[in-house]
Protein backbone atom coordinates (compact mmCIF):
# COMPACT_ATOMS: atom_id res chain seq x y z
CA UNK A 1 0.00 0.00 0.00
CA UNK A 2 2.84 2.62 0.92
CA UNK A 3 4.34 1.67 -2.80
CA UNK A 4 0.80 2.47 -4.34
CA UNK A 5 0.48 5.77 -2.67
CA UNK A 6 4.13 6.85 -3.35
CA UNK A 7 3.60 5.76 -7.24
CA UNK A 8 0.56 7.67 -7.55
CA UNK A 9 2.04 10.55 -5.68
CA UNK A 10 4.92 10.67 -8.17
CA UNK A 11 2.73 10.19 -11.08
CA UNK A 12 0.43 13.21 -9.84
CA UNK A 13 3.86 15.43 -8.91
CA UNK A 14 4.68 14.63 -12.82
CA UNK A 15 1.37 15.91 -13.99
CA UNK A 16 1.56 18.97 -11.71
CA UNK A 17 -1.52 20.41 -13.97
CA UNK A 18 -3.35 18.01 -14.30
CA UNK A 19 -6.71 16.49 -12.67
CA UNK A 20 -7.16 12.59 -12.87
CA UNK A 21 -10.26 10.91 -11.86
CA UNK A 22 -9.15 7.35 -9.81
CA UNK A 23 -9.44 5.39 -12.63
CA UNK A 24 -7.50 6.82 -14.92
CA UNK A 25 -4.86 6.56 -12.13
CA UNK A 26 -5.40 2.87 -11.67
CA UNK A 27 -5.18 2.45 -15.40
CA UNK A 28 -2.29 4.16 -15.66
CA UNK A 29 -0.73 2.54 -12.61
CA UNK A 30 -1.71 -0.67 -13.80
CA UNK A 31 -3.40 -1.03 -9.70
CA UNK A 32 -6.93 -2.40 -9.47
CA UNK A 33 -9.59 0.56 -8.61
CA UNK A 34 -10.12 -0.36 -5.06
CA UNK A 35 -6.17 0.17 -3.70
CA UNK A 36 -6.06 3.35 -5.92
CA UNK A 37 -8.73 4.66 -3.87
CA UNK A 38 -7.63 3.45 -0.83
CA UNK A 39 -4.53 4.89 -1.64
CA UNK A 40 -5.59 8.51 -2.85
CA UNK A 41 -7.91 8.61 0.47
CA UNK A 42 -4.55 8.21 2.20
CA UNK A 43 -2.72 10.91 0.58
CA UNK A 44 -5.57 13.19 1.20
CA UNK A 45 -5.85 12.46 4.52
CA UNK A 46 -2.44 13.82 5.00
CA UNK A 47 -3.08 16.61 3.00
CA UNK A 48 -0.95 16.18 0.29
CA UNK A 49 -4.01 15.62 -2.62
CA UNK A 50 -6.89 17.28 -3.25
CA UNK A 51 -9.79 15.30 -4.18
CA UNK A 52 -12.85 17.16 -5.79
CA UNK A 53 -16.21 15.91 -6.92
CA UNK A 54 -17.63 15.93 -10.62
CA UNK A 55 -20.53 14.29 -10.79
CA UNK A 56 -19.83 10.34 -10.26
CA UNK A 57 -16.02 11.24 -10.71
CA UNK A 58 -13.34 12.15 -8.08
CA UNK A 59 -10.68 14.22 -9.37
CA UNK A 60 -7.11 14.25 -8.00
CA UNK A 61 -4.45 16.86 -8.15
CA UNK A 62 -0.98 17.33 -6.24
CA UNK A 63 -1.52 20.45 -3.86
CA UNK A 64 2.35 21.14 -3.59
CA UNK A 65 1.98 20.65 -0.04
CA UNK A 66 5.49 19.21 1.57
CA UNK A 67 5.61 16.05 4.45
CA UNK A 68 7.47 13.07 4.57
CA UNK A 69 5.33 11.05 1.94
CA UNK A 70 6.16 13.84 -0.88
CA UNK A 71 10.00 14.01 0.79
CA UNK A 72 9.70 10.26 -0.39
CA UNK A 73 8.12 10.67 -3.56
CA UNK A 74 10.30 13.53 -4.38
CA UNK A 75 13.58 11.13 -4.00
CA UNK A 76 11.91 8.45 -5.67
CA UNK A 77 11.89 10.92 -9.15
CA UNK A 78 15.39 11.75 -8.27
CA UNK A 79 16.40 7.97 -7.67
CA UNK A 80 14.73 7.29 -11.13
CA UNK A 81 16.02 9.98 -12.96
CA UNK A 82 20.31 9.32 -11.93
CA UNK A 83 20.12 6.50 -13.54
CA UNK A 84 20.96 7.93 -16.55
CA UNK A 85 24.12 8.52 -16.40
CA UNK A 86 24.12 11.66 -17.34
CA UNK A 87 22.52 13.46 -15.11
CA UNK A 88 24.02 10.87 -12.59
CA UNK A 89 27.35 13.01 -12.74
CA UNK A 90 25.75 16.14 -12.17
CA UNK A 91 23.91 14.77 -9.45
CA UNK A 92 27.32 13.83 -8.19
CA UNK A 93 28.95 17.29 -8.85
CA UNK A 94 26.29 19.09 -6.72
CA UNK A 95 26.28 16.95 -3.99
CA UNK A 96 29.60 17.40 -3.40
CA UNK A 97 28.70 21.23 -2.60
CA UNK A 98 28.17 21.99 1.42
CA UNK A 99 26.11 25.62 0.52
CA UNK A 100 22.49 25.54 0.68
CA UNK A 101 20.55 25.94 -2.47
CA UNK A 102 18.14 24.20 -4.53
CA UNK A 103 18.90 22.68 -8.43
CA UNK A 104 15.74 22.00 -10.53
CA UNK A 105 16.42 19.12 -13.63
CA UNK A 106 13.89 20.22 -16.17
CA UNK A 107 13.65 20.55 -20.07
CA UNK A 108 13.86 17.45 -22.22
CA UNK A 109 15.30 15.18 -19.65
CA UNK A 110 12.39 15.64 -17.48
CA UNK A 111 9.74 14.99 -20.57
CA UNK A 112 11.22 12.17 -21.62
CA UNK A 113 12.02 13.71 -24.78
CA UNK A 114 16.11 14.44 -24.71
CA UNK A 115 18.09 12.69 -27.15
CA UNK A 116 21.82 11.53 -27.47
CA UNK A 117 23.03 15.30 -27.71
CA UNK A 118 20.27 16.78 -25.62
CA UNK A 119 22.05 19.50 -23.25
CA UNK A 120 21.49 19.03 -19.40
CA UNK A 121 19.10 22.24 -18.56
CA UNK A 122 19.17 23.41 -14.83
CA UNK A 123 17.68 25.89 -12.60
CA UNK A 124 20.11 26.57 -9.86
CA UNK A 125 18.48 28.82 -6.98
CA UNK A 126 21.41 30.36 -4.95
CA UNK A 127 22.95 33.33 -3.42
CA UNK A 128 26.46 31.51 -4.51
CA UNK A 129 25.75 30.69 -7.80
CA UNK A 130 29.53 31.70 -8.55
CA UNK A 131 30.52 28.35 -7.14
CA UNK A 132 27.50 26.26 -8.37
CA UNK A 133 28.96 27.17 -11.76
CA UNK A 134 32.12 26.50 -11.40
CA UNK A 135 32.05 22.85 -10.23
CA UNK A 136 29.67 22.20 -13.09
CA UNK A 137 31.83 23.54 -15.48
CA UNK A 138 34.28 20.51 -14.89
CA UNK A 139 32.07 18.13 -16.15
CA UNK A 140 32.20 17.15 -20.44
CA UNK A 141 28.79 17.81 -20.69
CA UNK A 142 26.10 20.36 -22.10
CA UNK A 143 24.91 22.06 -19.19
CA UNK A 144 22.32 25.14 -19.48
CA UNK A 145 22.73 26.70 -15.93
CA UNK A 146 19.72 29.50 -15.15
CA UNK A 147 21.42 30.74 -11.89
CA UNK A 148 18.97 32.57 -9.69
CA UNK A 149 18.51 34.20 -6.63
CA UNK A 150 16.09 33.31 -3.99
CA UNK A 151 14.83 36.97 -4.70
CA UNK A 152 14.42 36.60 -8.27
CA UNK A 153 13.24 33.29 -8.42
CA UNK A 154 10.34 34.63 -6.03
CA UNK A 155 9.60 37.31 -8.28
CA UNK A 156 9.48 35.35 -11.62
CA UNK A 157 7.06 32.91 -9.91
CA UNK A 158 4.62 35.46 -8.78
CA UNK A 159 5.21 37.22 -12.37
CA UNK A 160 1.87 35.96 -14.68
CA UNK A 161 4.07 36.06 -17.85
CA UNK A 162 5.76 33.04 -18.99
CA UNK A 163 9.19 32.91 -17.73
CA UNK A 164 12.09 29.83 -17.66
CA UNK A 165 10.27 30.03 -13.68
CA UNK A 166 6.77 28.46 -14.73
CA UNK A 167 8.44 26.47 -17.29
CA UNK A 168 10.55 24.76 -14.71
CA UNK A 169 7.91 24.70 -11.75
CA UNK A 170 5.58 23.00 -13.97
CA UNK A 171 7.88 20.05 -15.12
CA UNK A 172 11.02 19.32 -12.83
CA UNK A 173 12.81 16.95 -10.82
CA UNK A 174 14.36 18.41 -7.97
CA UNK A 175 18.18 17.14 -7.79
CA UNK A 176 18.89 19.12 -4.51
CA UNK A 177 17.28 21.05 -1.99
CA UNK A 178 13.75 19.49 -1.59
CA UNK A 179 12.32 20.14 1.44
CA UNK A 180 13.22 23.83 0.51
CA UNK A 181 11.93 24.12 -2.56
CA UNK A 182 8.61 23.45 -0.91
CA UNK A 183 8.80 26.04 1.71
CA UNK A 184 9.70 28.75 -0.79
CA UNK A 185 6.96 27.50 -3.11
CA UNK A 186 4.59 27.75 -0.04
CA UNK A 187 5.75 30.85 1.41
CA UNK A 188 6.09 32.63 -2.11
CA UNK A 189 1.84 32.68 -2.59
Amino acid sequence: MANEKLGILQLLIENKEEKWSIRQISLQRRINYKSAYQAVKKLEKEGVVNLEKMGNVTLCSFNSKCNSTTFAAEEGRRNEAIRDKKVSAVFSSLDDIPELYIALLFGSQVKGTAARSSDIDLLIISEQVQKIQEELSVLPLQIHITALTLKEFISMLKSKERTIVSEAVKKNIILVGIEDYYRVLGNAF
